[in-house]
C-alpha cells in the first residue's frame, strides 16, 4: 500500500527546491531531496506531501513516479499534469524553472516548513552527497548493483520510527485516501 502520487504537490515542490536553489538543480538531487521530504513528513505527519511508488535503485532510494515525470514532463493518465510549463526539459543532468510563478496554494504550511526543514539541511550537499547520504541514513533501501526494489511504505515507516500501531495506521489512511482519490477522479 502506498499513497497515491500527488502530481500537483509534486510540481509545486520541485518548483520551490528549485527557487530555492537558484532556478536550476542536478536530476538525482532534486529526486533525493523529495523522497527525504517525504520521509520526513511520513515521521512527522504519518503522511508524504508527494506520494507515490517507492524503490531503491543502485543511487539509493526514489520515488517512482517524480523519476518518470521528470524523464517524460508528464504522467500516463494524468489529465492535469503542469509540469512542463514550470519546469524545464531535462539537459545535461539538469532541470530548471520555466515559469516562476507557480504558487504552493495545494500545499499546507506544515509541507512548505518541511520543504525548508529538508533544503536548510540538506541543499547545500550536491547529488553525490546525497546519494552516500541515503545509502548511510536510509534504512529501508536495499543496496543494489542494477534493476530495482520496491520499497514498502511499512519498510519506511518503521525505519523513520514508527511503531506497528503507527504503521497499521498510516496504511489504513493510505487506503482510505485512495479510494476517495479513485472515486473523485473517476
Amino acid at each position: 500500500m502506498s499513497f497515491r502520487f500527488d502530481i500537483t504537490k509534486a510540481t509545486e515542490v520541485a518548483c520551490d527546491l528549485l527557487r530555492r536553489e537558484g532556478g536550476v538543480m542536478n536530476i538525482m538531487k532534486l529526486i533525493k531531496l523529495v523522497y527525504a521530504l517525504d520521509r520526513l513528513s511520513i515521521q512527522r505527519r504519518g503522511i508524504p506531501v508527494v506520494g507515490g511508488t517507492y524503490f531503491s535503485l543502485p543511487n539509493g532510494p526514489i520515488t517512482s513516479e517524480l523519476l518518470d515525470l521528470i524523464n517524460s514532463g508528464t504522467l500516463w493518465g494524468e489529465d492535469e499534469c503542469r509540469w512542463e510549463e514550470f519546469i524545464s526539459d531535462r539537459q545535461n543532468h539538469e532541470i530548471g524553472l520555466q515559469e516562476a510563478k507557480i504558487g504552493t496554494e495545494h500545499l499546507a504550511p506544515s509541507e512548505i516548513r518541511l520543504i525548508g526543514e529538508i533544503y536548510a539541511e540538506h541543499g547545500g550537499k550536491d547529488q553525490w552527497q546525497l546519494r552516500d547520504w541515503s545509502h548511510e541514513r536510509c534504512e529501508e533501501w536495499t543496496p543494489m548493483v542494477r534493476g530495482r526494489d520496491r520499497i514498502p511504505l511499512a519498510k519506511m515507516a518503521r525505519a523513520v520510527g514508527l511503531n506497528d500501531a503507527q504503521i497499521q495506521q498510516i496504511e489504513q489512511d493510505a487506503e482510505e485516501l485512495n479510494f476517495v482519490e479513485a472515486a473523485l477522479h473517476a
